[in-house]
Parts: structure tokens; sequence; C-alpha cells
């Protein structure tokens, strides 16, 4: 998941919002228990989705993009897009996000998301 930091506290105050919000309709559905918001008191956690990668996991995804070459002209050069220190990837121009969701995302799915069992 890629969170927008910059953008202030009421942007990511309402994303979070409706994330609960989303959460809280696949509890009055029925379905996927997992996902449900469970609340302590005064303070509302949602459980970790199927596709959040651990920091192991990142660390190893920014790495293996780190490595990647890709021909000349085909999209930037990606692992001057990848900084290690923060574990994200900055500067992403719209194609440069298609090739990376498109492409070197069905590659890496092989490594980090054949334990997660989806269904």
């Amino acid at each position: 998941m890629f969170v927008i930091v910059s953008l202030g506290r009421s942007l990511t105050f309402k994303v979070r919002q409706k994330m609960v919000n989303t959460r809280q309709d696949l509890a009055d559905m029925g379905i996927r228990a997992q996902l449900h918001p469970r609340s302590d008191g005064k303070k509302i956690n949602l459980p970790p989705t199927c596709h959040t990668l651990s920091r192991n996991e990142n660390m190893k995804f920014c790495d293996c993009l780190c490595c990647v070459n890709v021909p000349q002209g085909y999209s930037s050069n990606i692992k001057s897009l990848v900084q290690l220190k923060d574990l994200n990837l900055v500067g992403l121009k719209s194609h440069d996000c298609h090739v990376l969701m498109q492409q070197l995302l069905a590659v890496f799915e092989t490594f980090f998301l054949t334990k997660l069992d989806i269904s």
C-alpha cells in the first residue's frame, strides 16, 4: 500500500476513515472475517491485508528492483527510483507505474506472494 504522506493529516484521516468504513461494510455483509475492524476501547485496529508486505519482504522487493535492467527507452531507470534507506519508490512517472504494475509485479509475485492463501 502506498501512502502519500506530504498531503497532511486531514487527507490521511479521510483515507483512514474510508478504510474503516469499507472494512465495516465487509463485516456487515459477513464476508472476509480476517479483515473486519477490531476495536479495543477507543482505538480501532485494521488487520493487515493479504498484499501487505512485511519490512523484510519490502527490503527484498526493493533489492530486486535495484537489480532490474530494462531496455533503453522502455521505461525510466527503475533502479534509480528506489530508495533503499526509506524502502520506497520516488519519482515514478505514469508509464513507469504501468510497467511496474503490469510487467514487474507479475514476476516478483512468484517470489513474494506464493506463500499467501488468497481465497
